[in-house]
């Protein structure tokens, strides 16, 4: 009787596992289901807000363009651990920063990109760059 038990409960944990990794996977995207590789943007803008989160952060700056009229971008970056790997932390990067991302727009069309570089607007200074290619 006993041994029913331990192989109903290793049935009922292996389920929950399956589910647990399965929503998991569903909830990271490839690149190419977001972002168009076809579309290289570089902006240049203030950031209004860091997201220091994983699985990516996120940067929120507005970019003025040459009518002034200011937009609202999302830019996607790598996770925070390998962010802080090639140097890029909270102390490197601050909302009111004048910065310049040059990656790729989302295909949805909204004002939201991935980051392949970035670099501070007013100095050039490299701030940085992933080491990840787009697939």
């Amino acid at each position: 009787m006993r041994l029913v038990s331990k192989r109903r409960a290793t049935t009922v944990l292996a389920a929950f596992s399956f589910v647990f990794a399965w929503t998991g996977a569903d909830a990271h995207h490839s690149f190419s289901a977001e972002f168009d590789i076809g579309q290289p943007i570089e902006i240049t803008g203030t950031v209004t807000a860091i997201e220091w989160t994983n699985p990516h952060a996120w940067v929120h700056m507005e970019v003025v363009d040459a009518d002034g009229n200011a937009t609202q971008w999302a830019v996607e970056l790598l996770g925070v651990t390998a962010l802080a790997r090639s140097g890029l932390t909270r102390q490197v990067l601050k909302p009111g920063d004048k910065i310049t991302v040059n990656g790729y727009r989302a295909r949805n069309g909204t004002p939201t990109a991935n980051a392949s570089t970035m670099k501070r607007a007013d100095t050039g200074e490299h701030l940085w760059t992933s080491s990840v290619e787009p697939n």
